[in-house]
């Protein structure tokens, strides 16, 4: 088997639905099987996923997150190589067959970790294809910038060339070797969601591996746009990043624990929220602040 395609899906029945379709459609010349791991959706997901005989459906009864959904995908995975999709997703091209020849020509030459492709909305246009890993100055710089005018420091735009090389290729789509992704032990199942992909990767380029962008491929990615985050998902995201900066920038922790307690008059006046969604957000942040502080790899 040449690769498995991992997908997760929670209360996303028509998009997930068109993602396996697209994949059965464009792919060719490549043995691939589909794995669905379904976060315990009640959106009539089940019914629908369990009568497909073309991919392989792993329903859970609870939303396990991102990162460890993938993980239990992983396990049921006989491919050489895993490619990480989100239901969101829609190939457009023979993308796994691109993938996969350009991993296996170029693998010896370019130590690759984590391979992706170009990401566009539905009109093509190009969008967040690929990251900077985090790091708590860049955090506070940006921070700051809400308030100044002046950034101290800013991330560079990536110009993409036929190959380029980057920090972290978006989650949205991650091609790498199965057996990579077992010698990093997958996901770090702390981060439920967000951050994950961007931990996995800082983990893998720790190796001494690097992570691509090639442009010989595109994938639309109908990722949604929102001016508001409710506030549970606003507490997921402030928490992954506390552990994110926890283990991979720790020598600058106390700096980010110290820049987000000043920060606090600052939450508990954002008017996006209610004052008690403020007010939550903050004992939650104050809290993680506090748990993470004794956290040890």
């Amino acid at each position: 088997m040449d690769c498995s395609i991992i997908i997760v899906n929670y209360n996303t029945k028509v998009i997930t639905n068109n993602c396996i379709d697209s994949i059965i459609s464009k792919t060719q010349d490549v043995k691939y099987e589909i794995i669905l791991v379904d976060n315990g959706s009640t959106d009539g997901s089940k019914e629908h996923f369990e009568k497909r005989k073309d991919i392989r459906y792993i329903y859970v009864h609870e939303n396990l997150g991102f990162g460890k959904a993938n993980n239990l995908g992983s396990r049921y995975a006989i491919g050489e190589f895993l490619f990480l999709l989100n239901s969101d997703t829609i190939l457009i091209e023979n993308s796994v067959k691109i993938l996969l020849d350009f991993f296996k020509i170029n693998n010896n030459k370019l130590n690759i970790g984590v391979l992706g492709a170009i990401l566009c909305d539905e009109n093509l246009n190009k969008l967040n294809t690929a990251g900077s890993f985090p790091k708590v100055k860049f955090y506070i710089s940006d921070y700051l910038n809400l308030f100044f005018k002046t950034r101290l420091n800013t991330y560079q735009e990536i110009n993409f060339s036929n190959i380029t090389k980057v920090d972290m290729v978006s989650g949205a789509d991650m091609f790498l070797k199965r057996e990579l992704f077992l010698q990093v032990n997958g996901f770090d199942e702390k981060f439920f969601l967000y951050f994950e992909e961007t931990d996995l990767q800082k983990r893998i380029f720790n190796l001494s591996k690097v992570n691509y962008i090639i442009n010989q491929t595109k994938i639309i990615h109908l990722e949604g746009a929102s001016s508001k985050l409710n506030n549970w998902k606003r507490k997921v995201i402030q928490d992954s990043q506390t552990l994110y900066f926890r283990k991979n920038d720790s020598q600058n922790f106390l700096k980010y624990v110290f820049f987000e307690l000043l920060c606090t008059p600052v939450r508990f006046l954002n008017s996006n929220y209610t004052i008690k969604e403020n007010i939550s957000f903050i004992k939650n942040n104050i809290s993680k602040l506090y748990e993470y502080s004794n956290y040890r790899k």
